[in-house]
């Protein structure tokens, strides 16, 4: 069997919208160490390696071992030796100062313990000239989820979760006004800031809450903010209020706004 037909993952959906436009922020050069931070299996350093060639060293940074195991499966796969899995956080990297030339992270800092530990790192392994760039979801993301997700809560007399929700949002999703202050203040520019947004539609509500990305991704973060007594319930209504707009409109949508950062470190 080619080895090709063993994984079909190649180009995650979820990520693929943000890393394409990351890819094109990119500049491109010879002889450099690329960091993927939060790399996964795989996307986007693999095609980063893939377009940088062989002159150039290109490093996947991960907490995970699992996602790592299958990231140096695939650089086998494509014939990629450049390509280097590393487990660890990001917010202690095991790399030295001025080491590395571009950064990229793909919806990767979103999920960060300390983001201000994590640039403060980034700044102090790039090299003068180097580029950083990250594509975030930002904090509008599945909007209309989160509108029905506030009215049942109300509706049920769970106003404390609702202040939950926001606070859920904030941690993970900077604006970006608060994303480019973090940048400053641990010693990077902005050039550039590119936004964008996708859809994410559904043939109903049930069909949203089994989709594998919604169900191991977001589900469980989703019914944390819920007192345990009343997660089913709550959610049974959510899913029966989803079904319905999906009776009326043909289908559920969810819209997942985000953007694109290229910043400088200063020297």
């Amino acid at each position: 069997m080619n080895d090709f037909n063993v994984f079909m993952d190649e180009l995650p959906l979820w990520s693929a919208p943000f890393g394409l436009k990351l890819l094109d922020m990119l500049r491109f050069r010879k002889h450099v160490t690329v960091l993927d931070i939060g790399c996964g299996e795989g996307f986007p350093i693999i095609e980063i390696a893939s377009r940088f060639g062989e002159t150039s060293r290109c490093i996947g940074l991960d907490p995970l071992a699992g996602p790592l195991k299958r990231l140096s499966f695939k650089k086998q796969v494509y014939g990629l030796p450049g390509v280097y899995a590393v487990q660890g956080a990001v917010e202690a990297l095991p790399f030295a100062d001025r080491s590395v030339d571009l950064v990229v992270s793909n919806n990767g800092t979103n999920n960060v313990a300390d983001v201000h530990k994590t640039f403060m790192e980034c700044r102090r392994i790039m090299k003068p000239g180097g580029q950083l760039v990250i594509a975030v979801n930002t904090e509008q993301t599945m909007t209309e989820f989160y509108q029905l997700f506030e009215a049942v809560l109300l509706e049920q007399g769970l106003a404390e979760s609702m202040a939950k929700i926001k606070d859920q949002i904030r941690r993970k999703r900077l604006s970006r006004t608060e994303l480019e202050s973090v940048l400053h203040t641990c010693g990077f520019g902005v050039r550039q800031v590119i936004k964008d947004r996708f859809s994410m539609r559904f043939v109903d509500g049930t069909t949203l809450f089994q989709h594998y990305l919604i169900r191991n991704f977001f589900l469980d973060g989703w019914k944390s903010l819920v007192p345990p007594d009343r997660q089913e319930e709550i959610f049974a209504r959510i899913e029966a209020r989803l079904n319905k707009t999906a009776g009326e409109k043909g289908h559920v949508s969810l819209t997942i706004p985000y953007m694109v950062l290229d910043g400088f470190p200063v020297f």
